[in-house]
Formats: C-alpha cells, sequence, structure tokens
C-alpha cells in the first residue's frame, strides 16, 4: 500500500472510530469524507393473525385499531394492538348484508368517547360498482353493519364514500354525488337513527358550479368543526386544478371554501391531520409531482410550507394523515418504491427514511408507538411499529 493510501486509510478508520462513539453515522466520498448524522428511526415487523392482512389503522382512547381483511375469503376483520407488548387481540366485526361480509375498509373512525363508526366496500353488481356498508359499534361490543337502502349510497348519481369524521357534534360520512351544477359536489351523510341521509350541498361551499368543479379527498375533525381537503378545478380561463380546503363552523354547518397558496402550476390537496393540543392542522398533498403542505390555524389564511425536502409524490398517492405529537408534526410519504418519513418543529424540516415497502395508513398511539401499513412491490401488506419517534 502506498503511503498516500495508507494515510488515508488511517483517517478513515479514526473518523469512523469518532463517528461510533458520537452514535452518529459518516459518509465518505471519493475526495473527502462528509460527516451525517444518523436520523433512521428502526421499525419491526408485528405479526397479525394468519391470513390477515393489514388495511386501516385508527388510533382510539385505549391504543391502535387494525382493520384487515382475510386473504382467503375477503371478510373484514378488526385488531386491537394496545397496550405495547401486550398480544394482537380480535374485535368483533358483523356484517349483515353479503357485500358486506366481503368488504375492504375504507375508514374506521373513533370518537373522543370509543365509539366507532366505520366504512367499508365492495365491488359487485352488472357494472362492478363499490357498494358501500357502514358500521357502528365499540371496541368492546365490536362492529356491528348498520344496513343501508341500496339508495342511501347507489344509484345514479352516486359517486364515491371517502372516510369518516367525527366532529364533537356527531359523527358525519364524507364522499361526493352527481351535483346540481355540474360534475360532482361534496357530500355529507348524516346518521339518523340507524339511517343515514345524504344532506343536499346545493348552494354552499361544498357544490360544483359550471366553473368550479368541487374534488374533495379526505377529511379530518378539529373539535366542532371538520375540515375537507382535495382541489377545485377552475374553468374559467383554461383549466387549473388548485389544491383546496373546506372548514365547516360546526358539523354540516357554516362550509366555506379557502384555496391553498401555492406557485406551482397544478396541485391537490390529499389529507389534513387535526389534533386538539396542536396550534391547528397540517394538509399535505402533492404539487407539480412532489410532495407539498400548509399549515391552517384558526381564521388565519392558510400558509403554505417552505423548506419541505423534496420528496417526488405521485398524483393519487394515498399520502396518510399527518400525525402531531409533542409540538412535532411527522409525515409518512409514498414516494416510487419507498417511503419518506419527514419531520416538521417550529417550522424546521428533517428527513428520514420510514418503514419498507410503499405507506397506506399510519397511526400514533398515545404511548408515542407509531405504526404504519406498508406494501411491496408484489401488492403484500405488512404492518411496521417504531417507538423511536417518541
Amino acid at each position: 500500500m502506498a503511503a498516500g493510501q495508507r494515510s488515508r486509510a488511517i483517517v478513515l478508520a479514526l473518523v469512523g472510530m469518532l463517528c461510533a462513539a458520537a452514535l452518529a453515522g459518516c459518509a465518505a466520498s471519493g475526495d473527502g469524507i462528509a460527516p451525517t448524522r444518523s436520523t433512521t428511526p428502526t421499525w419491526h415487523r408485528v405479526d397479525l393473525p394468519d391470513g390477515e392482512a393489514p388495511v386501516t389503522l385508527t388510533a382510539y382512547p385505549g391504543g391502535v385499531l387494525v382493520g384487515t381483511q382475510n386473504r382467503a375469503n375477503a371478510a373484514p376483520g378488526l385488531l386491537r394492538l394496545a397496550p405495547p407488548g401486550t398480544s394482537v387481540t380480535r374485535v368483533s366485526v358483523r356484517p349483515a348484508s353479503p357485500y358486506a361480509a366481503q368488504g375492504t375498509w375504507l375508514s374506521i373512525a373513533a370518537e373522543d368517547d370509543g365509539r366507532l363508526v366505520a366504512v367499508a366496500g365492495a365491488r359487485g353488481g352488472a357494472h362492478s360498482n363499490v357498494r358501500w356498508s357502514v358500521w357502528r359499534g365499540d371496541v368492546a361490543a365490536g362492529l356491528a353493519e348498520q344496513e343501508q337502502p341500496f339508495s342511501t349510497f347507489g344509484g345514479w348519481g352516486a359517486g364515491e364514500q371517502l372516510g369518516v369524521l367525527t366532529p364533537d357534534t356527531g359523527p358525519l360520512l364524507l364522499g361526493s354525488w352527481e351535483s346540481r351544477g355540474a360534475g360532482l359536489d361534496a357530500d355529507i351523510w348524516l346518521p339518523e337513527g340507524p339511517r343515514w341521509i345524504r344532506q343536499d350541498p346545493t348552494g354552499s361551499a361544498l357544490a360544483s358550479t359550471t366553473t368550479e368543479l368541487v374534488g374533495p379527498r379526505s377529511g379530518a375533525a378539529s373539535g366542532a368543526t371538520a375540515v375537507v381537503v382535495g382541489s377545485l378545478v377552475t374553468l374559467t380561463d383554461g383549466v387549473r386544478q388548485q389544491p383546496a380546503l373546506w372548514q365547516s363552523t360546526s358539523g354540516n354547518t357554516g362550509w366555506s371554501r379557502r384555496t391553498l397558496p401555492t406557485t406551482g402550476r397544478t396541485g391537490e390537496a390529499v389529507a389534513v391531520g387535526c389534533h386538539e393540543s396542536s396550534p391547528g392542522c397540517l394538509v399535505v398533498g402533492v404539487v407539480d409531482g412532489r410532495l407539498a403542505a400548509w399549515a391552517v390555524a384558526g381564521g388565519s389564511a392558510p400558509a403554505e410550507q417552505h423548506g419541505i425536502p423534496v420528496v417526488d409524490v405521485s398524483d393519487r398517492a394515498p399520502l396518510p394523515a399527518p400525525m402531531w405529537r409533542g409540538g412535532t408534526w411527522t409525515v409518512l410519504a409514498p414516494s416510487g418504491s419507498a417511503t419518506h418519513l419527514l419531520r416538521l418543529t417550529s417550522g424546521s424540516w428533517e428527513q428520514r427514511a420510514g418503514p419498507p415497502g410503499v405507506v397506506t395508513a399510519a397511526a400514533e398511539s398515545a404511548s408515542g408507538t407509531m405504526y404504519a401499513v406498508t406494501t411491496d412491490s408484489t401488492g403484500v401488506a405488512t404492518l411496521w411499529a417504531t417507538d423511536a419517534l417518541r
């Protein structure tokens, strides 16, 4: 070995020892050595009962619930993960209709008192449309389908279901339906006894017009307020898609609409996270093919987040809602065949590696354990957990 090579080898060895002592990682280039802090949390696989594939994740007062689907017979299931270190336990699921018995969970939401509301869907019929089912219950009694007339979610004007929102005023279902103006409206279903009744949004901010098309993607609740995010397509000067937000004053009343500021050409808000202890909500979406985020606090105008790491995200990526804990927002974003983990603290973003695979769902327990569902290149879903982000 030449003298220069020996010297460089000694330097690399010393740097490696220093890095190990400081619990940090280092990267060596061909011409120099650049130290970098190791920020990759360790994710461990959570084993589920044989044949159960994870689909949804729901934080509730007692822990986290995993909505599953049986790989053999497509039956929906529900599992309880609580507290950390204990075994996975089953929660009863009781379908009443044939389609519900093979439904895939779309959304399972928990109210503050632990009551659960869920929506599932299964394709069927001559046109293979999604046949939606709605469920209610709690962890102790399980989830039971509230069988609905076909016209509740189906018919000529039917759109789709997008999720369950649980404001303090009571649960509501978010979806879409044929508009009296043009295209589809954002629609709300409210419970009346065991029936869910679609509310007519005509004349409200949720309705489409001949010049503006409403495109909801998902929603959340903040106290009595319901928050819906998606896009607004304007047709007055060409066609332009802008990320947008709709917010009620209480439950399904007092809806207003705001477009979200962006310097990009086209974009869409995909998910929103709100928490009772956070200063507001955080919206995530896609602008010109890259991850974007906006902070929404009270009556203030939404603020686009700058300094966010560059993460390429496909237009229809299933971005999970941001999670808030201890002054930090955590975002899991799918990009290509991988998942990126981003954290926002006091206006500063940091990026880490996420769990293996492409994330489709995420939730965090009250104790700080973070869970994520990802799929691999063959479409197989896996549940992961980490305690490194508490």
